[in-house]
């Protein structure tokens, strides 16, 4: 009795400290992305506007998010959102507390792009694959002569009068098999998680104007 009650013991500490560990690390990277958030205020100084992402609470759509920050804030319609690690997506819609923002994987997605060394343009949209393979995106528009390596940065260009020119999008995993003589598809993974978009920043036009 006594050797089974003491393996009963030995059984639940064993299973507190998984749990205590298993929180711990949770708790650690909160941490190390609060650090990130704050590094990153820090670096733009103005133009930003902090907001939490309500994820789930957006327009019935798993790809819109609802961001506690609105028009009283200096939120605007086609304000780009980013995060430290990138581009997050575009608002959609403002009240005057609240604003509703379409994440990369919405199909009205859309990123006038290039390669982080400026040398190849294209447009970025959400790939419409199933699967895990839906949460990527894909580069669009490569002349047949830009051959694109695995790996390549690619950010966005800052022409349309959106998105500021230098933010992170992706990276391009593989290409897209396309008829032939069409430009060349690649697929990027994205830089910006989907579980990552809890805290954003939201760039008022005047930073968007000037740059990040």
């Amino acid at each position: 009795r006594r050797a089974y009650l003491a393996h009963d013991e030995a059984v639940r500490v064993a299973d507190s400290v998984t749990l205590r560990s298993l929180r711990l690390e949770g708790v650690e990277e909160e941490n190390e992305r609060l650090r990130r958030l704050l590094g990153f205020a820090s670096a733009l100084k103005w133009g930003i506007v902090p907001a939490e992402a309500l994820q789930g609470r957006g327009l019935g759509d798993e790809f819109t998010v609802a961001l506690a920050a609105g028009k009283s804030a200096g939120v605007l319609p086609k304000s780009p959102v980013i995060a430290p690690e990138g581009l997050v997506g575009m608002v959609e819609r403002v009240d005057n507390s609240m604003s509703i923002a379409i994440t990369w994987p919405h199909t009205d997605f859309r990123a006038s792009a290039m390669t982080a060394d400026g040398s190849v343009f294209g447009i970025v949209a959400p790939h419409e694959g199933r699967g895990a393979s839906r949460y990527l995106l894909e580069l669009r528009g490569i002349p047949l002569r830009s051959v694109l390596k695995i790996g390549v940065l690619v950010v966005s260009s800052g022409l349309g009068d959106v998105y500021p020119r230098g933010i992170p999008i992706g990276t391009i995993i593989a290409e897209v098999k396309t008829v032939e003589g069409y430009p060349r598809i690649y697929l990027l993974r994205p830089a910006v998680k989907l579980p990552d978009i809890s805290s954003v920043f939201i760039l008022t036009p005047e930073r968007a104007k000037q740059g990040v």
